[in-house]
């Protein structure tokens, strides 16, 4: 088995969207950090450690308005996310569970 260091940095290499790897790069500058790149049955998805932040929305919106944005509701097992997916990447911000 394979130790990885949850501290050090993610490698982005394998996302293959200039978008999305954007607005990752942003997340990461305004101090949020991807804390692992998942296969999910649509794209190769960057999680992010925390929340999207209303600034960065209106900021990603304003620059990539054709970009297809998500959120979801979660279940028991997954906590509630949103974020951006284009071309079979992705990436993902955790929300709140309601209540």
């Amino acid at each position: 088995m394979e130790w990885h260091d949850p501290e050090a940095p993610v490698d982005l290499s394998p996302v293959g969207s200039e978008t999305i790897r954007w607005v990752i790069c942003r997340a990461i500058e305004a101090g949020n950090r991807v804390t692992s790149l998942a296969e999910w049955s649509k794209a190769l998805v960057a999680h992010m450690e925390g929340g999207l932040t209303a600034e960065l929305k209106a900021e990603i919106r304003a620059r990539y308005p054709a970009l297809d944005y998500y959120e979801e509701a979660g279940s028991p097992h997954n906590q509630p996310d949103e974020g951006f997916i284009e071309n079979g990447f992705a990436v993902s911000f955790p929300r709140p569970r309601p209540g």
